[in-house]
This record gives C-alpha cells, structure tokens and sequence, in this order.
C-alpha cells in the first residue's frame, strides 16, 4: 500500500513567513500612525502656543513704554526667563514683565517653557525710539516658535 500524504496544509516555513510578513506590516503601520499623531499634537500645541505668545507681546506693548524699557535695558541685551524676571526686572517696579510667565492655556502654564529677550539696541532703533524683543515658547519638545515685537515712542 502507498501511503497518501496530504499536501493541501502549510509548512512551517511558509507559516513562519506569513508571521514574519504580517508583523512587519503591523509595526510599520503602528510606526505611521504613532508620528501622525504627535505631528498632530505638536500643530495644535503650536497654534495655542502662537496664540499665548501673540497675546503676550499685545500686553508687553500695551503695558510698557519705550523710556521705561530702553532707561531698564540700559544699551544690554537682556533675557528673561520665569526664574531670572524677579531679580532683573526688581529695580523697576513699573514694568509688568514677570505676569507674562503666568499665562494659561489649555491647563498648561507657559513659565518654564518661555523666554523673553529684548534685544540689543541698534543706532537705528535708537534713533526711531523702537526696543526689538522677541518671545521665545518651546510648545513641544526640541520645537521652538519666535514671535517679535517692537514697543516704540
């Protein structure tokens, strides 16, 4: 008698295979839709960021005057972080710079994550009485947004 050998199954090469196939598409498609979704999360935290910035350079031109900035400055550059504005910003107490670190959005407080610089002054910005300051927000992390902002006579 011959034995009759079923040949309709898989080896299990061949099913090894088609695990070893199925894995790489359900690790490349988890990859995908990993960076999607934080290149997501990062757009939104950069439109509230432009948002809480924009509204920090209308209150830092609104509330401050170009005698008081430049007279402080005193021809410097000089940067602000929420642990340096108490100190650097103490000899004026006109100056409302300190309240900037306190906004918040989206239950998240810009402090740590925020620096204020007022850059040095030109011969041009000098004579135009124009201080230059920029807003600098880490809105996520290693990604940076700059707004500037002009406060004049």
């Amino acid at each position: 008698m011959k034995n009759k050998l079923n040949h309709k199954g898989f080896t299990v090469l061949e099913a090894i295979a088609s695990i070893f196939i199925i894995s790489l598409v359900l690790t490349t498609s988890i990859t995908i839709i990993i960076n999607v979704r934080n290149q997501t999360i990062a757009t939104n935290e950069r439109i509230i960021a432009t948002e809480v910035g924009s509204r920090i350079r209308d209150d830092l031109i609104n509330n401050n005057t170009y005698d008081e900035i430049s007279e402080w400055m005193d021809g410097q550059r000089v940067e602000l972080t929420s642990t340096t504005c108490p100190t650097l910003s103490a000899s004026l107490p006109n100056l409302s710079f300190c309240d900037v670190f306190s906004y918040i959005s989206n239950n998240r407080t810009y402090d740590v994550t925020m620096s204020l610089v007022f850059l040095v002054p030109t011969m041009e910005s000098i004579q135009y009485e124009v201080v230059h300051f920029e807003i600098i927000i880490e809105y996520y992390p290693h990604r940076f947004i700059t707004l500037e902002g002009i406060i004049y006579e």
